[in-house]
């Protein structure tokens, strides 16, 4: 095991924009899954091309930029959600005009039947 902190200092590809804080994280294992955690690791130093962390493990670091959650908006939820039934409803349409109209099965036909049935799934 190992005792103590130790420092290590990483690049920045950009350079944080306003609102943006620099946070130095390392990738943990839960599991069969992972994600980025701060515990152990703090920021100490740097400037905007460079952050300086004091590291209590070994392990695969990173420096996260926009640490705030983005948060969606109303327009973009109901852009979403209208965009999805209009879609459904067409595939609806488009399935059941290839169903009724038999006189005009083709291979063409019969693979863009299954192609919307899928996309509707």
């Amino acid at each position: 095991t190992f005792n103590g902190t130790f420092n290590i200092t990483l690049q920045h590809r950009t350079a944080p924009q306003a609102g943006e804080e620099p946070r130095c994280v390392y990738w943990q294992l839960v599991g069969t899954e992972g994600r980025w955690t701060s515990s152990g690791c703090t920021r100490v130093g740097g400037d905007a091309l460079h952050s300086v962390c004091a590291c209590t493990h070994f392990s695969t670091f990173a420096i996260l930029m926009a640490i705030h959650p983005i948060t969606e908006s109303f327009a973009l939820t109901v852009v979403t959600y209208v965009g999805l039934s209009v879609s459904l409803v067409c595939l609806f349409l488009t399935i059941t005009t290839f169903l009724l109209c038999r006189s005009l099965w083709s291979i063409s036909i019969i693979l863009h039947l299954q192609l919307s049935i899928c996309l509707f799934a």
